[in-house]
């Protein structure tokens, strides 16, 4: 007997993926739940071998829930998606050593 309900899920599975990609095709980015990082967007593989648009960086969103993630028009604040794109702002990393004091600014003795 041959299982019927299979193509029925694979379309309905193309339908989800088609709507959500759809979703971002402004250029929109990608916010996950009601976190405030926002991604930039990839198209990543879901089930079926559908194509999803999910955040760039890759972190996990829980359950495969196509719902989670939604299109935000805000500015990428992700700093993982940032140094993908190269548009990362300067560190904010603070130093664990002042730099060494130049020799020749400190009298012009060498050691």
């Amino acid at each position: 007997m041959e299982d019927v309900s299979t193509p029925g899920l694979h379309e309905a599975l193309a339908t989800i993926a088609a709507a959500a990609r759809a979703a971002y095709a402004d250029g929109s980015n990608l916010r996950v739940r009601s976190s405030g990082i926002v991604h930039a967007v990839a198209m990543t593989r879901w089930f079926a071998d559908e194509r999803m648009p999910g955040p760039a960086c890759m972190v996990g969103v829980s359950g495969w829930d196509p719902a989670a993630a939604h299109p935000d028009r805000g500015a990428v604040t992700c700093r993982r998606c940032l140094k993908l794109t190269h548009t990362d702002p300067a560190s904010q990393q603070l130093e664990l050593f002042a730099p060494e004091p130049d020799q020749a600014s400190a009298g012009g003795m060498a050691p």
